[in-house]
């Protein structure tokens, strides 16, 4: 596929790298990694710091190196110029062979521009993963849309994608819901996975005073670790009744799942013990000693990382020992196995398949070349434990090929979401959802009052829903979100229906010209608001590109965004349908559906509609 901006950028590169060649001079790094925008404009399109690289390794001064290599620099293809500022070399595009380039790709590539399709092998992304006993909140939210956007990215890259939701139906959060279900006789009226963080919260302040109520809930763990009782058979039928509630709310949301990874089948295939085996085999996990005793530690001191225990005294394991097991039959390193089955086919059309003990064995699931973990920051020293672990046992390539996309949480203005407190009230998916969709019904019967009401609930659902997602989107994941009704359902600039109602708009525009094409000059923009939106549109690719490979997701948001201002910049002041000319009316159309394609495609990635009326 063509990636307009990228062949710029490779024409700069090859410019570069030949006049350096000629000089006899070596650059010390890559030379696309000194190239960065300009602030302004006006210093061009592209900026190299190649001469500050160049004056530490050749301890010359960067004003001697900068005239030397400008005088050996020699423009080509889509470079127009090359003008020397201070000790940078700015770039400046040729507008119009530019937009030859990019108005041809955009309308041949059509649904798949910005697809840069190169077969890159199988990457697993694992995400959302919440304890099947409460609904998903905001928080979690995060998680999904993060998650179900890189896993769009990925697919748009060439990957061959698989997505999958760890499911812990072992852990004490189970047992207390699992007390709290039995013990609290006149539950709430509310959807099930709602009942359940209900009680969940409420038992969890009753065991922290009640030392008889926490025997229990100990009795229940011990149980779930052995795999036999009724408790077992309880948190089953439990579990999986909150995770068909918690479906429900991530399909509304747009997200889907092609495997739920039970780790309760994780702890009896046999895959804890051969991974802890492995590990002893190397000298790696030993006995604890001294307050330790009874404990397996796991030593990874020479690799600059703390022992880590993996088994208590009481002979059960931590999580961090289950993801090591995890992480590995991911990459298709163990000899043990899961056993699948069926599990749902979702409004989408995905097929979701879960792990069940009396599942078949097959090899279609896990294998993968890369794995990304979608996991809150604070899990940070867990999952560098889990990628070392892998580097101990010598697989280098998996631990390199071990991402954690690491994300900080939703926090409301009073503090940091708690499942155990029950803060999340009012603020689940759910609620979100719904209030957004309310909201949008409003906004959207103002904008078409003549419409009809299906028409009204089809458009409010996917404003609402691109509002929420857009909002734990489109800042940075290393960044902390502070929830605000006010900011998240913002629908008009830098939002999810601003960029809707602008592909509307595009939709609109090209719906009331009573014909398309004709003949035109290439250099038939003029006007700034033209140039710049062509080249926007020829950004598109090198940002997907760059989502993928630095694992950023918010960068499709942030681009979007910008390219639906952009439009409406040039709609202010440049004529469509009432153009100056034949010729420039017909430049103009195939300018807006470019915008109009380019568009939806970036919605697509985001997992938000792309209407055609608003």
């Amino acid at each position: 596929m063509v990636n307009p901006w990228g062949e710029f950028k490779r024409d700069v590169c090859r410019a570069l790298e030949a006049a350096l060649s000629k000089l006899g001079w070596q650059p010390p790094r890559p030379l696309e990694e000194t190239l960065a925008e300009p602030p302004d404009p006006k210093l061009g399109d592209l900026a190299s710091t190649i001469c500050f690289d160049l004056a530490k390794s050749l301890h010359k001064s960067p004003t001697w190196l900068m005239a030397e290599l400008s005088k050996a620099l020699e423009p080509a293809g889509l470079i127009a110029r090359v003008e020397v500022v201070g000790n940078y070399l700015n770039f400046f595009v040729d507008v119009q062979k530019l937009t030859e380039l990019t108005l041809r790709a955009v309308e041949e590539a059509d649904e798949e521009y910005g697809h840069l399709k190169v077969s890159r092998g199988k990457a697993v992304i694992e995400h959302t993963s919440v304890n099947p006993t409460k609904p998903l909140h905001i928080g979690h939210g995060r998680n999904a849309v993060i998650g179900d956007t890189m896993a769009r990215i990925l697919r748009a890259l060439g990957y061959e994608v698989e997505v999958q939701n760890y499911i812990d139906d072992m852990g004490r959060q189970v047992a207390e819901t699992l007390l709290a279900n039995q013990l609290i006789k006149r539950k709430p009226r509310a959807k099930f996975d709602h009942v359940l963080g209900l009680i969940y919260a409420d038992m969890h302040r009753r065991v922290r005073q009640e030392a008889e109520l926490e025997a229990r809930v100990r009795e229940i763990l011990a149980e779930l670790e052995r795999g036999k009782g009724r408790w077992v058979t309880m948190a089953k039928r439990l579990t999986q009744r909150c995770v068909k509630a918690n479906l429900e709310t991530t399909d509304r949301l747009g997200v889907s799942y092609d495997l739920l990874v039970w780790e309760s089948d994780i702890a009896r295939s046999g895959m804890l013990d051969e991974t802890l085996e492995r590990l002893k085999a190397i000298n790696r996990v030993v006995e604890g000693t001294g307050d330790r005793a009874g404990t397996l530690i796991l030593r990874l001191a020479d690799f600059g990382i703390e022992d880590k225990v993996l088994v208590r005294s009481d002979g059960t394991a931590v999580y961090t020992a289950r993801d090591i097991a995890y992480q590995l039959w991911k990459f298709g390193q163990t000899k043990s196995g899961l056993r699948f089955k069926l599990h749902s086919k979702r409004p989408d059309g995905t097929k979701t398949y879960t792990t069940a003990q009396r599942g078949k064995s097959v090899a279609k699931f896990g294998r993968a070349g890369k794995v990304i973990n979608v996991v809150g920051a604070e899990q940070r020293f867990p999952q560098q434990v889990v990628s070392t672990a892998l580097r101990a046992l010598g697989l280098e390539r998996e631990s390199q090929n071990s991402y954690h996309l690491a994300y900080e949480h939703v926090w409301l203005p009073s503090g940091r979401f708690s499942g155990r407190k029950g803060t999340w009230v009012g603020f689940s998916v759910d609620d979100v959802v719904e209030e957004a969709v309310a909201r949008a019904h409003t906004v959207v019967k103002e904008h078409a009052p003549k419409a009809t009401e299906r028409f009204w609930r089809k458009a409010a659902e996917f404003v609402g829903v691109g509002a929420v997602r857009y909002s734990l989107l489109s800042t940075s994941p290393e960044k902390k979100i502070v929830f605000k009704w006010e900011e998240a359902l913002n629908f008009d600039r830098n939002s999810g229906p601003a960029i809707q109602y602008s592909h509307a708009r595009a939709c609109s525009i090209l719906r009331k010209a009573k014909r398309r094409g004709g003949k035109h000059p290439i250099d038939v923009f003029k006007l700034p608001e033209e140039r710049r939106l062509v080249k926007l549109l020829s950004k598109f690719p090198e940002v997907v590109r760059e989502a993928g490979e630095k694992l950023q997701p918010y960068l499709p948001a942030l681009y979007a965004a910008e390219l639906a201002l952009g439009f409406n910049k040039f709609y202010e002041v440049a004529p469509v349908i009432e153009a100056e000319t034949p010729q420039l009316c017909a430049a103009r159309l195939r300018l807006v559906n470019c915008v109009r394609i380019t568009l939806r495609n970036a919605l697509d990635l985001m997992g938000i509609a792309a209407p055609e009326r608003m």
